[in-house]
Order: C-alpha cells, then sequence, then structure tokens
C-alpha cells in the first residue's frame, strides 16, 4: 500500500499543553474547566494526536511498499480503532476478541495479520474462514492445526513464520520477546526447514517473513541488526525456491515518557528515529513490508486524570494518595514503567521527593516512587501521561473497582467513547444463587 495521506492533511494544533493562565490543555480543552462534576479515575483522548501519529507513520514510510498495521492490543476502543481504519491502517490482532473488534469496526479480512504464541483451534479456523491477510506462527505444533483445518476446509491461507532472531531489543526483560530464552517465535534452522517443507502445500501458502523483538524499544540498533538477519535469511531462501512476497517487522518503537507536553525540542515518540532507518534496510528489497504499531500511535494521545486523596506523611517518606491505581494503569507496578506525572492547574509550591500510590491494597500499587514534583493537596487534579496505549486496555477489576470513563477530544469539543462500568454492571455478570 502505498502512502496516501493527501485527503487527512491538517494543520496541527498544540495537544497537551499549559495555557496563559496556567491550565493544563487537551487540544483546547481546560482539562481544569473539563474535570468540574467528573467522576475521576477517567481517561481522556487527542483525536488530533492520533491523526498527527498516522499521517506521520506514512510520511516516513513515502516511497515503499507499506502496509501498517495497528496493534488492537494496545488500545481496542472501537471508536479509536475506526478513526485509525480511516487512515488506511491494517489491523494486527493477537485473539478471536481483537479479530471480532476489528472486523465489527470496518476492517476488512484482506487488512488483519493475526499473531499470538498460542492460538486456539477455535481461533486459526475463524481467521481461515475469514480469508485474513496473514497468520504468523510460532510452533510446529500450530502448523500442524493450520494445517488439518486447511484441509479440512479446502481454503487457501498465508502464513508469515515469526522468527526468534535472538538479538537484546534493549528494553525491559518482561516486554522482550526476541531472544531464544522467551516463549516467542521459531529458531533460523528450524524455519527453513518449514519453509522448504511447505513449498508445495496446496493450501499453505508461506509467503512471509515475521519478527517483533520487544516492546517500548528507543533506538534503532536492534531493529537495523533484525533488519540484517532477515535479509540473509530471506536470501537464503532465494537460492532455495522459496518465494518471500511481504515481511511483517513487528512493532515495539517507544514513547518518551519522560516528557509528553509539547515542547519545539521534546518528541513524544521515537518513532522518527527508528521507523526511517529500519525502513532504510529495505530500500533495495521488491517486497511489502507490513509494521505493527500500537503504542506509537495511540500512546502519546491518551491521559489518565485522578484526583489526590490524601498527602500522608511517614518517619520515611510522603505519601500522595489518588483515586487512580494498579487497576486502571498496570504498568508502573508490573515493570516499574515511567510516566510523568503533572498538575491540572501549575503551581509554585516546594518540590519534594513523593510515591505517588493508589488505593488498591498491593504494596506494588504505585504509579511513581521517588517522583520529585511540586507537592499537590488533596482535591487536586492530576495527569499521567502517555497512557493512551496498554493502560485502559489492562484494566481489570481488582478489589472490585469498575472500568472507567473514556472520553475523547476533538478540538474545542469531547464525547463520551466508553461510558464505564458500575459495580451493578459487574454484579450483573455472577449467579447470586
Amino acid at each position: 500500500m502505498n502512502c496516501l495521506i493527501g485527503s487527512h492533511t491538517k494543520q496541527i494544533m498544540k495537544i497537551l499543553h499549559y495555557n496563559s493562565r496556567g491550565q493544563l490543555c487537551l487540544e483546547k480543552i481546560s482539562l481544569v474547566n473539563f474535570c468540574k462534576n467528573k467522576v475521576t479515575p477517567f481517561y481522556v483522548y487527542s483525536k488530533a494526536e492520533v491523526e498527527n501519529n498516522c499521517r506521520e507513520i506514512y510520511k516516513l514510510a513515502n516511497g515503499y511498499n507499506f502496509f501498517p498495521c495497528y496493534a488492537l492490543k494496545a488500545n481496542y476502543n472501537p471508536t479509536l480503532l475506526r478513526l485509525i481504519r480511516s487512515y488506511k491502517f491494517g489491523a494486527d490482532v493477537v485473539s478471536a476478541g481483537e479479530l471480532y473488534f476489528a472486523k465489527k469496526c470496518g476492517f476488512t479480512a484482506g487488512q488483519i495479520v493475526f499473531a499470538g504464541v498460542g492460538k486456539t483451534q477455535q481461533e486459526i479456523e475463524s481467521a481461515i474462514k475469514s480469508g485474513i491477510h496473514s497468520i504468523n506462527i510460532e510452533s510446529e505444533g500450530e502448523l500442524k492445526i493450520i494445517d488439518r483445518i486447511s484441509r479440512r476446509l479446502k481454503k487457501q491461507i498465508t502464513l508469515a513464520i515469526r522468527l526468534n532472531p535472538d538479538i537484546d531489543p534493549l528494553t525491559h526483560p518482561y516486554i522482550s520477546t526476541g531472544l531464544l530464552t522467551n516463549k516467542f517465535g521459531i529458531d533460523k534452522d528450524q524455519a527453513v526447514q518449514i519453509y522448504l517443507n511447505l513449498r508445495h502445500h496446496p493450501y499453505i501458502l508461506a509467503r512471509g517473513m515475521h519478527v517483533h523483538i520487544g516492546s517500548q524499544i528507543t533506538t534503532a540498533t536492534p531493529y537495523i541488526q533484525t533488519a540484517k538477519f532477515l535479509l540473509q535469511l530471506r536470501q537464503t531462501l532465494q537460492n532455495q525456491g522459496v518465494v518471500i512476497d511481504f515481511i511483517d517487522l513487528g512493532g515495539g518503537i517507544g514513547l518518551n515518557y519522560k516528557d509528553q507536553l509539547d515542547s519545539a525540542s521534546t518528541r513524544r515518540s521515537y518513532i522518527r528515529s527508528v521507523l526511517p532507518k529500519l525502513l532504510g534496510c529495505f530500500k533495495n528489497e521488491p517486497v511489502k513490508l507490513i509494521v505493527e504499531l500500537g503504542r506509537a500511535i495511540i500512546g502519546s494521545a491518551g491521559l489518565l486524570i485522578t484526583r489526590v486523596l490524601y498527602v500522608k506523611e511517614t518517619p520515611l517518606k510522603k505519601f500522595i494518595i489518588v483515586d487512580a491505581g494498579m487497576n486502571n494503569l498496570i504498568r508502573p507496578s508490573l515493570y516499574h514503567a515511567y510516566h510523568q506525572i503533572i498538575p491540572l492547574l501549575k503551581n509554585n509550591r516546594p518540590v519534594e521527593k513523593v510515591d505517588v500510590v493508589g488505593p488498591v491494597c498491593e504494596t506494588s500499587d504505585f504509579l511513581a516512587r521517588g517522583r520529585t514534583i511540586n507537592v499537590p493537596r488533596a482535591g487536586e487534579f492530576l495527569a499521567i501521561t502517555g497512557t493512551g496505549a496498554y493502560a485502559q486496555a489492562s484494566s481489570s477489576n481488582y478489589n472490585l473497582r469498575p472500568t472507567v470513563v473514556e472520553y475523547l477530544v476533538n478540538g474545542s469539543g469531547t464525547k463520551i467513547i466508553y461510558k464505564g462500568e458500575s459495580i451493578e454492571d459487574i454484579a450483573a455478570k455472577y449467579s447470586w444463587k
């Protein structure tokens, strides 16, 4: 797919910034005013930021046979999915649920790629029946199921083999996926044999190569190493009569979580410094290049707004206790992820080192530890930035806390795009007899 951006060109507006009165604004909305009479915590997203990111990705890939797919695992809100689809993105799914949402939001079967290390037989059959673009396989056991189902259905399916290049992505070990110690992918020698065995299969077209080495990667170095691995392997396969039509390069390009505010010197994402270098490795290769981007599209568009409940001081620490917790945003608890935390109204109070913690009954329920900030007061609001991806999508009902409302900002307008749950909604799922 060539780059089609002209019909969506808009003047770029400020996204996240303080106005002259020191009020934090998202696009043209003062969040100080917006929070009045709102129940917290809640998520709020910038439509313009999603659009900016979509256009930027196409601009960086200009000149390539390029097919970007949005990774639904980052955020599956249907309003956001339809917005991203309108920018000619495909969908990267990893479950039957994500496949259902992608199709319901208008992604055509030919725009959908299915990844994941543990696909069930039902998920595989659904994907084959749907006629999706491709399935990324991760084991010989999975291949046997695809062989059996495709023969029974007498229906062709295109595959890419997910390769494990044993390359360190220089990220947190919990989100590293391209080392041989990880559960993902197939090693090179085993993959070559699978490609050779499938050359004349009546229903399985093994025409693709796939990698995904990790998430929140901030440098191009591991991507370039991976590209060299893919190019060498493609040449090896070509020499043995295996045709590779497309390469799925995965995703994982990180955000600058340290500073998400608008600034002439700040880039909210590392997409500009990484994607051109990665694609440049394939400039002479006549193949379609797929990328699976989630965080780079939606991550910088979201904020989690929370209210300060208490300021608590012990002999050793000062705690800022807020009403958002690990049930809303698990990334800090799960792998000590950093999110910038800023006040909705600027102040000149003393700066102190504090822990920002939630209400959940776990010591691991924190949003920041040892963070130096202007100490807020009970009742004031804070914005946790960079929470468009892997935030609400991985939220839970732990401690019987309902999932929260999501809003979309569009210039000076807002709308609810997820109404949230009540405790009665949760209770209705259970048998009380």
